[in-house]
C-alpha cells in the first residue's frame, strides 16, 4: 500500500481542516497517510500517527499545508531530508508551494497518476565558528543572514570567498541567498532573481553605506566567511528568516554549499517564470 505524509501547519485551522478531507480522501483510494504525532492528536486520528524519522522511511512523499515558511520548516528538519515534498498554499505569497487550497484533490490527483517532477534544489549550511572550534551547524534552503538587531549603529564585516578578502562591509549586514532564495529577503535587498535550476550562491550586502559595494553571484563551490568586526551583543545569525542565533564579535560565520538538497514536487504544467510573474507581479501573460 502506498504511504504519503502529511504535515499540517498545527496553528492554522484551515490546514488542519484541509489536512483531515485529504487524509479521508487518500484512504478512499486506499492509500494510507500517515501524520506526525502533533497533528494526528489535533485532528482526533490517532491510528495515523507515525514520527518524523517513520514518515521519512515508509513514505513516497510528503504533503504539506501551509505556506512558504511552513514548508521551509519542513525542508531543514533533519529526519526529513531528501524526503519530496509538496507543498499546498495556505499563506499569502506561496512562493515554494505548488498547489492552492482551492486545487487540493485535483492537484494531487495529477500528481498520483504521474503528472509530475522531482526538482532538486540546492541547499546551504552555516557553520558558527569559534576560536577555530565548531559552536553551531545549520541548514538552509533560502538564505544564511548576518545582521544588527535593534541598537542604530552599522556593523563592520569582513567578508572573504575562498579565503581571498572580498572587502570589510560597513552596513546593516549580508544575506548569502541561493537561487532559491533570491526572491526572497535578497531580492528586497536588491540581489538579483537568479533560476534554481542554475547553482550558485548570492552574497546581498543589506543597506551597505558604499558606492561601490553590489550584489555579487559567486560558484556554487565556494566558501564564504564572515567576520562581525563591530563590538555589540545584539547581533544574529538567521536561517530562512526563522530559526535564529546569537553571535559574539568572536564568531566567525563559514557558508557553503549543503552536502544536501531539498526535493520539491513539481506539476508540469507549473513553470519558474509563469510562477514569478503570478507571484511577484508584472504584466499579464497573453498567449496567440
Amino acid at each position: 500500500m502506498m504511504r504519503i505524509g502529511l504535515i499540517p501547519h498545527l496553528h492554522k485551522p484551515m490546514a488542519l481542516s484541509a489536512c483531515r478531507d485529504l487524509a479521508i480522501w487518500l484512504e478512499a483510494r486506499n492509500i494510507k497517510p500517515r501524520l506526525t504525532h502533533e497533528a494526528a492528536v489535533l485532528l482526533g486520528r490517532e491510528d495515523l500517527a507515525t514520527t518524523k524519522e517513520q514518515m521519512a522511511q515508509e513514505c513516497r512523499f510528503i504533503i504539506v499545508f501551509g505556506g512558504d515558511g511552513t514548508l521551509l520548516s519542513v525542508i531543514r528538519s533533519k529526519p526529513l531530508w531528501g524526503v519530496p515534498v509538496l507543498g499546498i498554499n495556505l499563506g499569502k505569497l506561496g512562493f515554494l508551494t505548488e498547489i492552492e487550497l482551492k486545487d487540493l484533490f485535483t492537484g494531487v490527483d495529477r500528481v498520483l497518476q504521474g503528472e509530475l517532477s522531482i526538482q532538486e534544489r540546492m541547499m546551504l549550511q552555516a557553520k558558527i565558528l569559534q576560536d577555530g572550534n565548531l559552536r553551531k551547524k545549520l541548514v538552509a534552503l533560502n538564505d544564511v543572514v548576518v545582521s544588527k538587531g535593534s541598537f542604530s549603529r552599522m556593523l563592520r564585516l569582513d567578508i572573504s570567498v575562498d579565503k581571498v578578502a572580498l572587502d570589510t562591509l560597513p552596513c546593516d549586514g549580508v544575506i548569502i541567498a541561493t537561487p532559491t532564495g533570491s526572491t526572497a529577503y535578497s531580492l528586497s535587498a536588491g540581489g538579483p532573481i537568479v533560476d534554481p535550476n542554475v547553482s550558485a550562491i548570492l552574497v546581498t550586502p543589506i543597506c551597505a553605506h558604499s558606492l561601490h559595494t553590489r550584489p555579487m553571484v559567486i560558484a556554487p563551490e565556494s566558501k564564504i566567511e564572515i567576520s562581525v568586526r563591530t563590538e555589540c551583543d545584539d547581533i544574529r545569525l538567521t536561517i530562512d528568516g526563522q530559526a535564529s542565533c546569537k553571535l559574539s564579535p568572536l564568531d566567525t560565520v563559514v557558508v557553503d554549499r549543503a552536502p544536501i538538497v531539498a526535493r520539491f514536487l513539481k506539476l508540469h504544467s507549473c513553470n519558474f517564470y509563469d510562477v514569478l510573474r503570478q507571484k511577484l507581479g508584472g504584466a499579464p501573460h497573453y498567449s496567440e
